[in-house]
């Protein structure tokens, strides 16, 4: 382990020496990604990976965990990003009625006031310097991605996350499982919550994965991403990776 840190070290040292030419942000950010987290292993992991992992919300959670332990792709490797993945939204059933309707209205009611961009249902956190022209064009590209890998042959499992105790009904969380379901015309899904207590009444097929997880730092993100770290996010990483594994296993034993 202490030679991994010192390895880790040694590459963060020589991502920020080599990139710390470039100009743009974003540019140089994605620059020392490259340098600091690409493995050829994964990268051939990843392409010969037959699921998808998509997230659904309500926040970052679904994408960064998944991320965290590997399962899905980073920006690096070529995976795209879709609508449901950097925004914090409020109402299940919202979602449910964008992909029954192809994202149709999703602009619908969009303002900018207090730094971001939001509706009644969503506020989208990572997008604070777009302009309004800029923003349309980044969330076509990402429901059109959305709407892309819902055609996929591959399995796809979507991911919600909600450890707040006012989470919607089974009723709401059963619609929306029949919205994929639907769109997906009989090829291969898993619905998987990521929730605090265990919810009676869902469809069989729906995953519940029960943890008491909570959110109590503004730089969550970073140390659920930092593999060096340990903590309460290592703890969860490490719990959720094993639940993961397990679910994911059960189905490529099925194919065989």
């Amino acid at each position: 382990m202490l030679k991994y840190v010192i390895i880790m070290k040694f590459r963060t040292i020589i991502a920020k020496l080599l990139s710390c030419w470039i100009l743009n942000k974003s540019a140089r950010k994605n620059f020392r990604n490259f340098l600091l987290y690409f493995s050829i292993i994964d990268y051939f992991r990843f392409k010969n990976q037959n699921f998808h992992i998509i997230s659904l919300g309500n926040n970052c959670l679904p994408r960064v965990l998944t991320t965290a332990i590997k399962l899905k792709p980073r920006k690096i490797y070529g995976e795209k990003t879709c609508p449901f993945d950097l925004c914090v939204n409020n109402d299940i059933n919202r979602i449910t009625e964008l992909i029954n309707n192809d994202f149709s209205d999703f602009f619908v009611n969009l303002k900018y006031d207090n730094g971001n961009w939001h509706n009644e249902n969503f506020v989208f956190i990572h997008d604070k310097n777009l302009t309004l022209e800029q923003f349309k064009n980044r969330y076509k590209n990402r429901i059109n991605n959305f709407l892309y890998l819902l055609k996929s042959d591959k399995k796809l499992y979507f991911i919600y996350s909600n450890y707040d105790e006012n989470l919607s009904n089974k009723n709401d969380i059963n619609n929306l499982y029949y919205a994929i379901k639907t769109k997906r015309e009989n090829k291969p899904f898993q619905l998987i919550l990521l929730i605090s207590k265990n919810i009676e009444g869902l469809d069989e097929s729906i995953i519940q994965i029960v943890n008491d997880f909570k959110i109590e730092d503004s730089d969550w993100v970073k140390r659920m991403l930092n593999i060096l770290r340990n903590d309460k996010y290592s703890d969860y990483k490490i719990i959720m990776e094993n639940e993961f594994k397990k679910i994911i296993k059960k189905y490529i034993s099925a194919q065989k």
